[in-house]
């Protein structure tokens, strides 16, 4: 007790300083290897947590990619299966739908037997458009929206109306050339009609979304909510109508 004493009154005199600066540096020293390998862990752990994770991310983005994918593929698989026309699956490469020329490129070419004028679709007979251009591996679809379209069509009503839908210079699209006197209403769905050659009877266009029907044209229109968002297509069919 008592050399406990004298220690404590050494110290607040300072009398131990220089043994306890001693004492510290070289507990200093001792723990210092042991901190730096503490620490050194902890940054290998963030990092190696950091690549974890990022990692994840692509994976997780990598699997949403190739279902989406998975699932075009399917249902083009499911539309070939049960038409008579024989289907060339095709992987869009590259899209030009900012402008009045709506056009995507597909990745197969006179290689693969494509040829001008043939319908490209979507899913189950969704149709996309028309081939305009045909190189070795490539080939040129003027989709629907494009002002240069034109597409025989007819709408499912009591009428069975006619009609040929058009582009609106990639803004909308619409049916024109319905006689005045036939009735259609919203939510009509609109079909190729298979009056033009190379274009089969009951693709899929849309529904009729407005109807235009002024007293002083000889025809009626109607505006066009297409059935697929072209943006959004990845992998198309090419028909080749038999």
């Amino acid at each position: 007790m008592g050399i406990f004493f004298l220690i404590i009154i050494f110290h607040y005199l300072g009398a131990l300083n220089f043994i306890e600066n001693k004492l510290r540096n070289t507990i200093v020293l001792f723990l210092k290897p042991i901190t730096a390998k503490v620490q050194g862990n902890n940054g290998l752990d963030s990092c190696v947590g950091t690549a974890t994770s990022s990692t994840a991310d692509q994976l997780s983005i990598r699997n949403k990619i190739l279902e989406q994918e998975n699932f075009e593929l399917k249902n083009q698989l499911n539309f070939k299966t049960h038409s008579t026309s024989s289907l060339i699956t095709a992987e869009i490469v590259a899209k030009n739908l900012d402008t009045t020329d709506q056009v995507i490129v597909l990745n197969k070419g006179s290689v693969d037997g494509v040829k001008i004028d043939q319908p490209v679709i979507y899913g189950n007979g969704i149709l996309v458009g028309k081939i305009i251009k045909v190189e070795e591996k490539v080939s040129f679809t003027r989709v629907l929206s494009d002002n240069q379209s034109k597409i025989a069509a007819t709408i499912l009503n009591n009428d069975h109306s006619l009609g040929v839908v058009e582009g609106g210079f990639g803004l909308s699209i619409k049916m024109s050339f319905i006689p005045r006197n036939e009735n259609i209403i919203t939510g009509d769905q609109i079909i190729t009609s298979g009056l033009e050659i190379g274009m089969p009877r009951g693709l899929i266009i849309g529904k009729v979304a407005a109807i235009e029907n002024e007293s002083y044209q000889p025809f009626q229109e109607a505006v066009i909510t297409p059935a697929i968002n072209y943006e959004k297509v990845n992998f198309v069919g090419i028909l080749s109508v038999q």
